[in-house]
């Protein structure tokens, strides 16, 4: 069976994350544990392209506030939705999403993040149902335990 799992843009790329912030160079060192046989698929980074490179760190508060954001988020997320609609009408099995814990935009857990918050409804809306992960805060402290929670999380999903 052919799968995907849907990741945060940082996941691949932590060149997009706030300056000071990044946990790693280039991907998370866990990526390579993910089997080569499924599929990801990245999802834009609204923070990123919207406020560029050197924006400030900034609160969910904030991002709630920003005047067009959530719009634009909307905007974004549309060809990712297409994307995943697409996939899953062609037979491929969406195993879910990964997000960030504690990141305005893309918490999944704890506070769903602005940007994850829009994302999980185009996902109803569109009669996608995606199993949640977030990379831990502590990661890569704690790097072997979340690293057995992915491939728990990505066998749970078969």
């Amino acid at each position: 069976m052919r799968c995907a799992l849907v990741v945060s843009h940082c996941v691949l790329n932590q060149s997009v994350v706030v300056h000071g912030l990044e946990r790693a160079i280039g991907a998370f060192p866990f990526v390579k544990q993910i089997p080569p046989q499924i599929s990801l698929v990245q999802l834009p980074c609204p923070e990123f392209l919207h406020l560029g490179a050197n924006r400030p760190g900034m609160t969910y508060a904030e991002y709630q506030a920003l005047p067009g954001y959530h719009a634009y988020c909307r905007q974004l997320l549309q060809p990712t939705i297409q994307e995943l609609v697409q996939l899953q009408a062609d037979g491929v099995q969406l195993l879910g999403v990964l997000g960030i814990e504690d990141s305005p935009n893309c918490d999944l857990l704890k506070r769903p993040g602005v940007f994850m918050s829009i994302f999980e409804q185009l996902c109803q809306d569109n009669g996608l149902e995606l199993p949640k992960l977030a990379v831990p805060v502590t990661y890569p402290e704690n790097a072997a335990a979340f690293e057995q929670q992915l491939q728990q999380f990505l066998k749970s999903s078969d």
